[in-house]
């Protein structure tokens, strides 16, 4: 295959992966929009809902820890990948049947598992397509159709809601749950050479010392970035109990940072191609900086820093993944995906309980929080070495 042909190939496999996940974020997060609601509506209570949440979100990092290590030694990427998307995407329409509190619990616990499950073999292919097209442009085009899924789901589920009950809504939600599976097998039959079933088990599998060095370094990074970042739950919480806003800003600010996500996403992606790790320096103080503006801004400025929090949560989910799959040996692309998520996953899920901490101590704290960890970040990449010494795919 020539290099014009592996690169058409390689982008329309992108496409294609791209468009599976455009239905699946359409079905599980329009389903999640109003999960809380039904949970309400089954019984469930504050303090039930706040242990379930967090216990659910674990899962889905779980789920990527064990993902990466089960394609790791067998190789069957595309098998992994097939139950992840069948769990992801089947379990919220199947609260369709459910009459009590512990069946739902456990569909969602399902459907992040499968999530969890998908993501590092999806991040594998995607570096693999990224070897032929550049890691930020491949991470950035698969974000902005990602992210359209995501804002077009719950505009959807409210829409159907306006007829219909809760309970039949989440049956709607087979009607993406099909066309996404559909999808991936299209993704499957087009897949390049590169994307076979065997990919996760070659010869150099195992990193380097170097290369430990450098990984080790990264997710330190990485962790310390998901701890300052918070997440729009919190962050919404705070604007209403806090700053007063009405439930209707709240929802056009996480509209506002969804849309910035898959925006900034493809063009972060690409200034990453151009100039390189260079570009990561400005990403812990563009975190820091919206943190601040949310909590300590005036109103205009609060609308700021949820826009710029939404680029910064794009250059998480393009710019990080892209790095990574450059730093890492080919063979063993899979299992450090997995165990960067989970590592990053806890590590957020810990952060954000920090935050809540200070705020419940004082609100003008939390953003101090955030910013000790970017300067501690910014310290890493300037004492460390690991962004100078990049390596060339």
């Amino acid at each position: 295959m020539n290099r014009s042909s592996g690169f058409r190939s390689a982008l329309g496999f992108v496409v294609l992966l791209g468009i599976v996940s455009l239905f699946a974020d359409a079905n599980y997060e329009g389903g999640r929009s109003v999960a809380g609601p039904y949970l309400l509506v089954l019984g469930i209570t504050p303090a039930i809902l706040g242990i379930a949440s967090g216990a659910i979100d674990f899962f889905q990092y779980l789920g990527r820890l064990i993902a990466g290590w089960w394609v790791g030694r067998s190789g069957h990427s595309w098998r992994v990948l097939t139950l992840g998307y069948m769990l992801n995407l089947f379990a919220l329409p199947a609260l369709v049947f459910t009459h009590q509190l512990i069946g739902a619990l456990g569909l969602l616990f399902l459907e992040r598992l499968g999530r969890g499950i998908r993501n590092p073999v999806k991040n594998n292919l995607l570096a693999q397509a990224g070897d032929e097209l550049g890691h930020g442009r491949v991470f950035g085009l698969y974000e902005i159709l990602d992210q359209t899924g995501a804002v077009l789901g719950p505009l959807f589920v409210g829409f159907w809601l306006l007829r219909h009950s809760l309970r039949m809504t989440f049956a709607t939600l087979a009607i993406p749950a099909v066309l996404s599976m559909l999808w991936l097998w299209v993704a499957y039959r087009y897949r390049p050479q590169s994307a076979s079933e065997a990919a996760g088990s070659g010869s150099d599998a195992q990193p380097s010392g170097n290369d430990r060095t450098r990984i080790r370094r990264f997710r330190t990074w990485a962790a310390l970035i998901a701890a300052a970042s918070g997440t729009y739950i919190f962050i919404g919480y705070a604007l209403i109990a806090h700053d007063h806003w009405t439930y209707a800003q709240v929802a056009g600010g996480f509209a506002l940072a969804m849309a910035m996500d898959g925006i900034g996403g493809l063009f972060l992606g690409i200034l990453y191609d151009r100039i390189g790790f260079r570009s990561v320096y400005a990403f812990p103080v563009s975190l820091a900086a919206s943190i601040a503006l949310i909590f300590w801004g005036q109103l205009w400025l609060v609308w700021l820093g949820i826009g710029i929090w939404g680029l910064q949560l794009g250059f998480a989910e393009t710019v990080i993944p892209a790095m990574f799959g450059q730093i890492i040996p080919r063979g063993s692309r899979t299992r450090l995906f997995g165990s960067l998520g989970f590592l990053t996953g806890l590590s957020g899920l810990l952060g954000v309980g920090v935050m809540g901490v200070l705020y419940a101590l004082n609100p003008a704290w939390t953003p101090v929080w955030s910013l000790a960890l970017a300067a501690i970040a910014i310290f890493i990449m300037m004492r460390c070495g690991w962004l100078e010494s990049s390596k060339s795919e």
